[in-house]
């Protein structure tokens, strides 16, 4: 399991709120500036942090022992 850095951890959650603010003006279209785009952003952060630290290791752990449909 890697520990992201400081700057991994705040990219993750402006993507987050960036990402949150796109979603709610366009498809919601509610006001993108209010703490509602900021919760949802940053537990979207939160997710893709999760995804970095805990599942993406694991797929790289276990792809390469899989074989392929072709193969190979």
């Amino acid at each position: 399991m890697s520990i992201p850095n400081a700057q991994s951890l705040i990219d993750s959650m402006l993507r987050g709120v960036a990402i949150s603010a796109v979603n709610r003006a366009v498809f919601e279209r509610k006001p993108v500036f209010s703490m509602g785009t900021v919760n949802q952003g940053v537990r979207l952060g939160a997710a893709s942090v999760g995804y970095d630290v805990i599942v993406r290791p694991a797929v790289q752990q276990v792809l390469p022992q899989l074989p392929l449909p072709n193969g190979k």
